[in-house]
């Protein structure tokens, strides 16, 4: 059974950019190269926050993605670079897998709001505080789908 794996980060401060930015291209070098990649969309939004969409060929394969090389190595710097950070994935079947490829963002804003895992973060938003993430802005130029 397919995964879908959404995140949405916002960098607390222009400051952080530089770095988040490279963990970002090792990120991305890294996913493109795992086995078990079936999707992989960013969405840079508004506010300094950036959306992931991935779909993944099982739980493994995910899972193997986040807790290695450069993204695992990112993952232990959000609390340095974000003020709001919040992630989930589902299980997806066929038809449910080929309905992501075309993403309903305002959907899955709706349940990583309900699913999402908000994590501890020592410069926590407001948001953050409450569970609250505004609906992405889907306008030109604002998503890129590597594969």
């Amino acid at each position: 059974m397919a995964i879908l794996s959404l995140t949405r980060l916002r960098l607390h401060s222009w400051r952080a950019y530089p770095g988040f930015i490279l963990w970002v291209l090792g990120s991305i070098l890294q996913s493109l190269r795992c086995d078990g990649l079936l999707g992989l969309m960013l969405l840079r939004d508004r506010h300094n926050a950036f959306w992931t969409l991935t779909l993944w060929r099982d739980q493994q394969a995910m899972q193997t993605f986040r807790n290695q090389g450069s993204h695992g190595q990112a993952m232990r710097r959000l609390t340095q670079w974000c003020d709001e950070s919040a992630a989930a994935h589902w299980s997806l079947d066929e038809a449910e897998l080929q309905q992501a490829r075309e993403p309903d963002w305002a959907a899955l804003q709706q349940s990583l709001m309900r699913d999402g895992h908000f994590a501890p973060l020592p410069l926590a938003s407001l948001h953050q505080r409450e569970h609250w993430i505004p609906a992405p802005a889907l306008g030109r130029g604002r998503l890129i789908r590597l594969r």
